[in-house]
């Protein structure tokens, strides 16, 4: 084996250090600047080694060759080209596998510090065992003089792939790769840096095509060939170059990609460390979020234009129909900061931001579950309340608590907001036994208001009624039947409103004595003047009052209708004085109660009509506010009902999934 030795002017040597721990940059101590690397009996460079120093100074291929490596590898296919390297599929004979064995390019002839930083590539990665970064078998010469080393053959997708198969939809990829999926296995890609950040290797090229999902939830980080070893003095000092092709990493270049390395890296800083891997992962996190990159550009000079200019972009800004949330936008932010102080120290600083964020997912996906359970449940006992009529009122009251718990889980749950809805809207053929009794409850007060408006009414009658007594009485006994009546009725109704006694057992007595007083007041003007008008309001007031069914409403019209018929028929057939006379041509009209007088008369006509039209006013119209009352306070709840839908306040009338 090689030996090299650290040597310090006016210090002893330090060593030996085989050549594999030279190539990866660890000494032993701190190693200054004029120290002196050299091999026993070899030239002695001074200061900082060049990479084409290293590479003449490093074993030849045929150190690499194994008594019998010609024949263990047998290539089956091309798997992909990089940078530095041609990636092929080969059984491994002697152990019966598959390997990917990645050839450097260029074969015998590449230029030695080309071949040095491939070699390179295959000590650092396997130095990094880690799941997450594929581990390396064997380091040798072809028999055509190539470098080779050979590693675990992955399967998968990388995630460029998945990325790209999200812009167009794949309902594949979609299905396979949900956001919570990718945002764990970026966790996983964050600790397999940050470990390899531990044992003093920054990457310095990731990017989503360096990133592949197995077939098996395995999560890996590749091309590490390009990765620089801390406190390593003779790694190449690159510089960019404007127009460099976008997409490939260039080696004597920007050291990485274009449009993924940090704003430091851009600029050719020597003192690239972990959180320049850290701007990386953010920008990787940014395009796995908004579906497309940080840095947009066709050209380096482009990308490195939009690096040095962008600091901790959100991709919720690029992205507003993805729903980001603002912890995400928060990672993002940090770990693309331009100043490389304030991004994540370290990649386990940006995991634990995301599990912190994932923890809070997990919980909401866990809440979003136990949510749909109760929802289903909560449609199971609407459906069986249905089926059970008014004797489901006990699993109607089930499915409206499971319903609860629902959406007090998950409050956007829009299945079990729709269902609530349908339940809420839609009348109910029968009401349960406890909605009946508060329903009566309410009409009740409807009569006991209509009671009141009654008494108002007749109040209103009586007062033209008084000029009654400035004319001369006809019939006495009549007359004094018709007050009291009129006296009788109008003391019923102000009882029924003082009391409360508005049940429907009194309100049969208020309709037979309210169409009685409608018939005796065609002892003064006939049936057919002020009575039809009078009859007309005392049915529409019960009708309201009562809230009469077809049966009663049948009731009342009929009882009206006999208010006006029965003394019209009676004058008709000679049983009472006709009220109606034809003299000359014209209806002379007689009263069986007074005998007129012009003024009184004409007066007592003007204000009867009136009053029938005040009491139209007070009974019908009262009630009519109340139910317009009523049916704007029913719309206006459904219409806030329908607001708590994202569909903006408008439901189908047959809504999915209800």
């Amino acid at each position: 084996m090689d030996e090299w030795f650290v040597c310090v002017p006016g210090g002893d040597p330090v060593g030996p250090v085989s050549t594999a721990l030279l190539i990866l940059g660890i000494r032993s101590g701190k190693v200054p600047d004029d120290a002196l690397v050299c091999r026993v009996g070899e030239k002695t460079w001074t200061g900082v080694m060049e990479e084409s120093a290293l590479a003449a100074a490093m074993p030849g291929p045929e150190a690499f060759r194994g008594a019998e490596a010609d024949s263990r590898y047998k290539p089956k296919s091309v798997l992909g080209v990089g940078g530095m390297g041609e990636v092929h599929l080969c059984a491994d004979e002697w152990i019966g596998r598959d390997v990917a064995m990645k050839i450097a390019l260029g074969g015998k002839d590449v230029e030695p510090h080309l071949r040095a930083r491939f070699i390179r590539e295959a000590l650092v990665q396997g130095q990094l065992e880690h799941p997450s970064v594929v581990p390396v078998y064997d380091l040798g010469t072809r028999p055509d003089g190539a470098t080779f080393f050979t590693m675990k053959r992955v399967h998968g997708l990388t995630l460029a792939q998945i990325v790209e198969g999200h812009r167009k939809n794949d309902a594949k990829i979609v299905k396979t790769y949900s956001r919570r999926r990718l945002l764990t296995a970026m966790s996983n890609v964050c600790l397999a840096v940050s470990f390899a950040h531990s044992r003093g290797i920054v990457h310095r090229d990731l990017k989503p095509e360096n990133v592949m999902f197995g077939d098996f939830g395995e999560v890996y980080v590749l091309d590490w060939g390009v990765a620089k070893v801390l406190e390593d003095s003779w790694a190449v000092k690159a510089s960019a170059t404007a127009g460099a092709p976008v997409g490939r990493t260039q080696a004597g270049s920007i050291i990485g990609t274009p449009g993924y390395v940090s704003p430091e890296q851009v600029q050719g800083e020597v003192a690239i460390g972990p959180p320049s891997d850290v701007y990386a992962l953010g920008a990787i996190l940014f395009e796995l979020l908004a579906l497309e990159p940080l840095h947009r550009g066709n050209t380096t000079a482009a990308l490195s234009a939009s690096t040095l200019a962008l600091d901790g972009e959100k991709p919720s800004s690029r992205a507003e129909s993805r729903n980001i949330s603002p912890e995400l936008d928060a990672i993002c932010a940090k770990a693309t900061a331009r100043d490389p102080k304030k991004r994540y120290a370290t990649g386990r600083e940006m995991q634990e931001a995301i599990e912190r964020y994932l923890d809070g997912e997990r919980d909401r996906e866990q809440r979003k579950e136990i949510a749909k359970r109760h929802a289903d449940a909560a449609e199971r006992a609407f459906e069986a309340a249905a089926k059970a009529g008014p004797a489901g009122e006990p699993d109607r009251a089930r499915g409206l608590r499971e319903l609860g718990a629902a959406l007090a889980l998950e409050p956007s749950n829009e299945d079990a907001m729709r269902t609530l809805m349908r339940v809420l809207l839609d009348t109910p053929s029968e009401l349960p036994p406890e909605a009946e009794a508060e329903l009566q409850a309410l009409e009740k007060k409807d009569r006991v208001r209509g009671a009141k408006d009654g008494a108002l009414v007749y109040t209103l009658f009586s007062v033209p009624a008084i000029l009654l007594f400035t004319m001369h009485v006809k019939q006495p006994l009549l007359f004094l039947l018709v007050a009291l009546v009129t006296l009788g009725t109008q003391g019923y109704f102000f009882w029924m409103w003082k009391t409360g006694n508005a049940e429907r057992k009194y309100m049969r007595i208020a309709v037979p004595l309210s169409f009685l007083l409608v018939a005796l007041q065609s002892t003064v003007f006939g049936p057919f003047v002020i009575a039809p008008g009078a009859a007309a309001v005392t049915i529409a007031a019960f009708l309201v009052s009562l809230r009469a069914g077809k049966e009663v409403r049948r009731l009342v019209l009929l009882a009206g209708v006999a208010s006006v018929a029965i003394p019209a028929l009676l004058q008709f057939v000679g049983l009472t004085p006709r009220s109606y006379g034809v003299v000359a041509g014209n209806i002379v009209l007689r009263s069986d109660l007074v005998e007129f007088e012009t003024v009184p008369a004409m007066l007592l006509l003007a204000f009867g009509s009136i009053s029938t039209m005040f009491a139209t006013l007070m009974t019908v119209g009262q009630s009519v506010d109340a139910l317009v009352a009523s049916e704007r306070r029913n719309f206006a709840q459904a219409f806030r009902l329908r607001q708590l839908l994202p569909s903006g306040g408008r439901m189908q009338s047959n809504p999915p999934g209800v």
